[in-house]
Parts: C-alpha cells; sequence; structure tokens
C-alpha cells in the first residue's frame, strides 16, 4: 500500500476515533490533539483492525505526529509481507 493511502486511512481513523477534524501528517498528538492515554489505547486499537496488524504499546511513547504513525504502519506492514 502506498503512503497516501495509508495517509488517508490513518487520518479517516484518527479523526473518527477522537472525534477531531482538519489534521494532517504534521498534527501532533499531544500538542495540537491534546490525546490522553486511554483514547491513544483506543485509537492503536481502531489502527490495529483496520490494517490488520498488531501495533506494539512501545509506539505510545514513540510517535508524535500523525506521520510517525503512518511511518510505523507502513514499518510494520512491511515486515509482515
Amino acid at each position: 500500500m502506498e503512503r497516501d493511502q495509508v495517509l488517508e486511512q490513518v487520518i479517516e481513523v484518527v479523526e473518527k476515533t477522537l472525534k477531531v477534524k482538519d489534521i494532517d501528517e504534521d498534527t501532533y498528538m499531544q500538542d495540537d490533539l491534546h490525546i490522553e492515554s486511554l483514547d491513544f489505547y483506543s485509537l492503536l486499537a481502531n489502527l490495529e483492525k483496520q490494517f490488520r496488524i498488531r501495533i506494539p504499546e512501545r509506539v505510545l511513547a514513540e510517535v508524535e505526529t500523525v506521520g510517525d504513525i503512518v511511518d510505523e504502519v507502513m514499518n510494520i506492514q512491511s515486515k509482515k509481507g
């Protein structure tokens, strides 16, 4: 799957899960969206469902932006084969 496709799907999941609009890959999860840990776990679960992957919990500490999530999803998908 191309990065643009993954980005589009990640944005849809983030907007739906967090009930936000008008985000892009440069949107910061903490600074812009003020995401709390429970919301982040819900987001990870929805992303796992959308992409049929397992996202490690370490991602909670590592991602800062929507683009970081896209990169992580693509990295996991490339390892999945």
